[in-house]
């Protein structure tokens, strides 16, 4: 806290679990096409064929229906490749953004980078925080940190209403809300 400011930011042991995850089904997938791999190539070498030669010569119906099985399976795995770079650069924008707590204007500023390029910028005025909610997965456990969402009262002279903001990858998130409602 400086002065009546709180300033909560991303800390990088954050997305260490996410990439943990996202490595492990990395793993995954490469197993299962490199196992599907081998079947392809048993049958190219049993009738000495490639891919396109493969629909042309007598192939037992069997063997066909396994190549056309297996090239779903490729297609369906070079999918969740492309998914998991698009996730895994992802990842690293989330250590972009921060947010401020201005306890003496009462405003809640919140800076977020979302990938690929675009940068959003929240303010909000707040009257007191209602509900911190702490959100971790083992990875964050084992690494104390966490995604806390922050629940706060918005007022105007009109009415009044709840809002949220969450912030990910945070470190010593129970501190954070022990700050925060206490």
């Amino acid at each position: 806290m400086a002065g009546n400011r709180y300033i909560l930011k991303p800390h990088f042991l954050g997305i260490v679990g996410d990439l943990i995850i996202r490595g492990f089904f990395l793993g995954i997938t490469y197993m299962i096409f490199n196992f599907v791999n081998g079947f392809r190539e048993g049958i190219y070498e049993r009738y000495d064929v490639d891919f396109l030669s493969s629909f042309t010569l007598d192939i037992e119906i069997m063997d066909l229906a396994i190549l056309l099985l297996i090239y779903i399976v490729s297609v369906i795995l070079i999918y969740f490749l492309i998914r998991f770079f698009i996730k895994f650069f992802a990842v690293w924008y989330q250590l972009g953004g921060k947010a401020i707590l201005d306890y003496d204007q009462g405003k809640i500023i919140a800076t977020k980078m979302k990938f690929p390029f675009n940068r959003v910028s929240i303010e909000s005025k707040w009257h007191d925080i209602i509900e911190v909610e702490i959100e971790q997965n083992i990875f964050d456990q084992a690494f104390d940190t966490g995604t806390v969402t922050i629940e706060y009262l918005v007022l105007s002279d009109v009415d009044s209403q709840m809002k949220d903001i969450q912030l990910k990858n945070l470190k010593n998130p129970e501190k954070i809300k022990k700050r925060l409602l206490g």
